[in-house]
């Protein structure tokens, strides 16, 4: 196998595979092909102007950090790519993750009307995502969709006063 073949054909990177009646079933099959497309460009598209340095801990420290611990075979892929020595390869198994967690989020808070699209795809990745899906915390669509704001809000935040002592 070469290094240029993808990831989900590598069977120790490949995510969510049970075997069904032969066929192999992931845990994601409900995710529309549609939505998981634009969201792989939209993701691609950033990490292309923006380096794919920091695609790790933007999985880590936003909200995907609980579906990635969640689901044991995105676990076992996010270790993999973390310890692999193939840069290209960990980063088709991080935008592999990357766009599974950004479809989930986008379906359960019905962005853009892909929920009324495919409502049984909306109640699947809202039982998914659980009580996180109208949680307060970080989404990870929030920052590949409202980047600039996550960076203005950072360096806001890095400029501002400390209190006043009274």
């Amino acid at each position: 196998m070469s290094s240029a073949e993808p990831v989900t054909r590598d069977y120790k990177a490949a995510s969510s595979v049970d075997v069904v009646a032969g066929k192999p079933r992931s845990n994601f099959d409900f995710l529309p092909p549609d939505l998981t497309g634009k969201c792989r460009t939209l993701i691609e598209s950033y990490h292309a102007m923006h380096g794919f340095a920091g695609l790790p801990d933007m999985l880590w420290t936003s909200q995907a950090r609980d579906i990635i611990d969640g689901d044991r075979d995105l676990t076992l892929a996010f270790k993999r790519a973390c310890k692999s020595r193939d840069a290209r390869r960990a980063n088709d198994s991080f935008i592999g993750i990357a766009v599974s967690v950004v479809s989930l989020e986008m379906l359960a808070r019905d962005f853009a009307g892909w929920g009324k699209r495919f409502p049984s795809a909306r109640s699947a990745a809202e039982k998914l995502l659980g009580e996180r899906a109208a949680g307060q915390s970080v989404l990870l669509m929030d920052l590949y969709l409202y980047s600039s704001l996550t960076v203005r809000r950072d360096f806001a935040e890095a400029l501002a006063s400390p209190p006043v002592a009274t």
